[in-house]
């Protein structure tokens, strides 16, 4: 425990200072007890991740990956709070009632301070706590009717058929797809967003359900992952041919039976995150029994396989659609790649062997974007890159990408201790030096009299110019040091761009963004189709520049934000969807179900 709170206090905030501002006060409290105070080593871990606190998995709730301390580094050159010393006059003079004030403020400092902690007064029987009642099913049944109320209440977002004169779509506009309930907008976003993945797109277009021997006519499954792709197939054959702008989700949503969100307080990533994770499990079973029946190379389409570095295939590598990406990380790794990097380059004991790679990509990838605590000083909005390269998470580059991570984390070593050492220059005992000598400076010129004493007059200047020479001194040495930082974190972000690292590519497809509040109108997308990038807010549909899909901060002072990302890998140049085969051909009954003739 720490017992200095005021030494405490200021190590905390240089630490924040050193993260530019762009970590919660807490957690940075927590890193630096964590390392009984030593703001260095709090620092180096902030910048490669640590919380402070045992992190959740990276690529899934149930992984078993160990984001774990990082190693020290050496100690600075430069001593934060060094102070600097100018001899002016040589003089002492002593003061005798300010000797004597500071001499009664510290006896009064000795005194003991308050005691925490339990009351010693003897109890009262007036003050006895009545027993709870242990029957919870009165609270239970309160619980259900909330939420029952959210799901059912008026919230002036309900769904409204578009006037048939706005029904019509625009060619090459893309559709809305709406869901009759406002508690399901964001699985029905998820649905949505899986079309403008080309990838996916065309699988589903290409499925076809296996027909029984003898049989003209496949008849719908009556459960399973294939009748999730049967209503998935007739969603997608309307988003594609219909002539409407607005579709209704009802059906294909009551197959997935999402949960549903019905707490304003609950942000939506979390039901997001597990919705995808279930369809994805459910349309990869479906591609696989696909790829066997007919014969086809197996493909991983939205599940990749990872684990440990020295695991053999088959043995306790997992399976897994979406990764949890911290989004409220330092300013310098507040981005897709550098959280990425920050949170899979920290492995125990420096051991290659237990560092979480990727076995066999898929050809999806999803990230959860999360944001836990509170950001001291200026939000900023997390960055995420156009195209991502998966190379460095590959098994077959760890080697290749550690040295590079390892040039990384000494850059960033060295980084910190200019930092720090401008720190050392700029404040001493939480006062602005350079402020205090422009102060002094300011005196000697402009406001101490002389009073015709030219041995004064003498004395005066020259003090004034022996300030102005440190001070100009300082501000070149921090004018250096801050183009020599920005050198520097300009090479550690570039490490990484080399041929060898940029092969895997995977472009980015849509973006789900939550402003903050709740409803059906706070949550929207960015997804991109034949080239452009189209904004679908509810029943709105307007195109966008790829601007403003890349630096949309909606949210950033409520927490939120873009939440889910979905990337595919890079299609061939020149390459685009056109003209899907869809199920040929096609009978719509009343029942609203496809049925396959051969």
């Amino acid at each position: 425990m720490y017992h200095d709170e005021a030494k405490e206090s200021n190590n905390i905030e240089l630490l924040i200072t050193l993260m530019d501002g762009g970590v919660d006060h807490e957690v940075a409290r927590r890193v630096l007890r964590k390392f009984d105070g030593d703001v260095e080593k709090a620092a180096s871990a902030m910048i490669e991740g640590d919380r402070g606190e045992e992190q959740s998995s990276l690529w899934t709730s149930h992984s078993q990956i160990e984001i774990n301390q990082p190693r020290p580094l050496p100690p600075p050159s430069v001593r934060p709070n060094s102070p600097i010393n100018i001899d002016l006059t040589g003089e002492d003079d002593q003061n005798d009632e300010l000797s004597r004030a500071l001499k009664a403020s510290l006896e009064t400092a000795s005194q003991e301070a308050p005691k925490f902690g339990p009351s010693e007064r003897p109890p009262d029987a007036n003050w006895a706590m009545v027993p709870s009642n242990q029957n919870n099913s009165g609270a239970d049944d309160l619980d259900r009717a909330i939420q029952a109320s959210f799901e059912q209440a008026d919230t002036g977002d309900e769904y409204q058929p578009l006037p048939l004169d706005q029904q019509w779509r625009k060619e090459g506009w893309p559709v809305t797809l709406r869901p009759t309930k406002h508690t399901m907008v964001y699985a029905a976003l998820i649905l949505q967003a899986l079309f403008y993945v080309p990838q996916i797109r065309a699988r589903v277009a290409n499925w076809r359900p296996a027909v029984p021997e003898g049989a003209t006519e496949a008849e719908p499954p009556k459960d399973g992952p294939e009748l999730l792709m049967w209503k998935l197939v007739e969603t997608f054959t309307n988003m594609d041919l219909a002539k409407l702008v607005d579709l209704d989700a009802h059906e294909v949503l009551e197959g997935f039976k999402p949960e549903p969100w019905s707490n304003p307080a609950q942000p939506p990533g979390e039901l997001s995150h597990r919705f995808f994770d279930k369809a994805a499990g459910a349309l990869d079973k479906v591609f696989t029994h696909e790829f066997i029946r007919t014969g086809q190379a197996k493909q991983r389409i939205m599940q990749f396989q990872h684990g440990n570095f020295d695991d053999e295939p088959g043995e306790l590598l997992q399976d897994a659609s979406i990764v949890r990406v911290e989004a409220l990380g330092p300013s310098d790794t507040n981005d897709l790649v550098g959280r990425l990097s920050a949170q899979l380059s920290n492995p125990k004991d420096d051991d290659t062997k237990q560092r979480q790679v990727i076995f066999e990509p898929s050809e999806v990838i999803a990230f959860h974007l999360i944001r836990s605590g509170t950001v001291i000083g200026e939000r900023k909005p997390f960055k995420y890159p156009k195209h991502i390269y998966l190379d460095q998470f590959l098994k077959e580059n760890v080697e290749l990408a550690e040295s590079k991570w390892e040039q990384q984390r000494e850059l960033h070593a060295d980084i910190q201790k200019l930092v720090l050492h401008n720190k050392s220059l700029t404040h001493f005992n939480d006062r602005d030096t350079l402020m205090d000598l422009r102060s002094s400076i300011y005196y000697y010129e402009n406001v101490v009299d002389a009073k015709g004493d030219d041995e004064r007059t003498r004395v005066t200047q020259i003090t004034a110019n022996k300030l102005k020479s440190v001070l100009a001194q300082m501000e070149n040495e921090i004018e250096a040091t801050n183009l020599k930082i920005a050198k520097m974190r300009d090479q550690a972000a570039t490490l990484l761009d080399c041929p060898e690292l940029q092969r895997a590519r995977y472009d980015l497809r849509v973006v789900l963004v939550h402003d903050g509040l709740y409803g059906r109108k706070h949550l929207y997308s960015y997804v991109q189709e034949k080239g452009a990038w189209w904004k679908i807010e509810d029943t709105s549909i307007t195109q966008v520049s790829e601007e403003n899909v890349m630096e949309d901060s909606v949210g950033l002072h409520l927490g939120a934000g873009p939440y889910l990302l979905l990337y595919s890998r890079a299609l061939p140049e020149g390459a685009e969807l056109l003209d899907l085969q869809w199920p040929p051909p096609i009978k719509v009954c009343r029942m609203s179900r496809i049925v396959w003739t051969c």
